[in-house]
């Protein structure tokens, strides 16, 4: 997180345009097995390092 705001930061500062989509997924993860949103994040080619962070925030 520390690096994504220091390149959002620096991007800025240099007058590129920088997006950033937040997302609140705390329902989805109460309602939904967690073993099912992993297995899907797969599906969909989320995998390494994003699909540690999501295993290590559901864990």
């Amino acid at each position: 997180l520390v690096s994504l705001v220091d390149r959002i930061s620096r991007a800025f500062k240099q007058g590129k345009v920088t997006i950033s989509v937040l997302l609140d997924f705390q329902k989805t993860f109460d309602t939904v097995q967690h073993k099912i949103i992993l297995s899907k994040l797969l599906r969909y080619r989320i995998r390494g390092t994003p699909h540690r962070w999501f295993n290590n925030f559901l864990s």
